[in-house]
């Protein structure tokens, strides 16, 4: 192939640039190219992690509702072995629990609360879960490790609840100036949260008034 001065002089500058910047280009490529199949993949692997899930937890609901606890207990387990990196795990946890302490079964909802405690993917079922433990460990009669779950931190959101549920473990224990003073805290903090349900002012604010205590 026949080339003339200027092509020539052409391909010797690019041959000179090849030389200097070639290899690192080349590696910008390949680290460019292997995010975007990591990227890719992930996202396909997540999508179908995700559907597998919701399968699992549709089973789940089913079990719930006919009150098949050998086949939601199994359900809850595979999700939470198989599919711990989703939310269903963390939803289906608190219907097992809720289906278990039904039954009577308290370890396994204690112990399916726990597991939404600490590996929940969402806050709000790990706050939730918090939450019901108390009242499970109130009901057991287990006030010092009630007090200590209670007193763990929990999102903004949940911030009233758990200050209702100290209330609790306190008045459990008679202790009614402090369950005065939780409840008390946690009706102010509900009071500023105008997405506060109704039906939450309410609960509170007959154990509120059951304890002398001003709204």
């Amino acid at each position: 192939m026949h080339f003339n001065l200027e092509e020539q002089e052409q391909l010797a500058e690019l041959k000179a640039w090849w030389k200097r910047y070639g290899k690192w280009l080349l590696s910008v490529v390949l680290v460019l190219a292997v995010s975007y199949v990591t990227y890719a993949g992930s996202a396909w692997w997540s999508k179908k992690n995700s559907l597998g899930a919701s399968k699992v937890y549709e089973t789940l609901l089913t079990s719930a509702q006919k009150q098949d606890v050998p086949s939601l207990l199994k359900a809850v387990g595979e999700l939470q072995d198989q599919y711990k990196s989703t939310s269903y795990a963390g939803m289906a946890s608190l219907v097992a629990a809720q289906v278990a302490n039904a039954a009577g079964d308290l370890a396994n909802a204690e112990k399916n609360l726990r597991w939404a405690m600490s590996h929940a993917k969402v806050d709000a079922h790990q706050d939730v879960a918090r939450a019901r433990l108390v009242s499970l460990l109130i009901d057991q009669d287990k006030m010092d490790e009630a007090r200590k779950v209670s007193a763990e931190s929990v999102s903004k959101a949940f911030e009233p609840l758990m200050l209702e549920r100290r209330g609790d473990v306190e008045l459990a224990q008679q202790k009614v100036t402090d369950a005065r003073q939780f409840y008390q805290k946690a009706w102010d903090q509900l009071l500023k949260n105008p997405d506060a349900s109704d039906e939450s002012k309410r609960l509170l604010k007959i154990k509120l008034d059951a304890v002398g205590g001003r709204s």
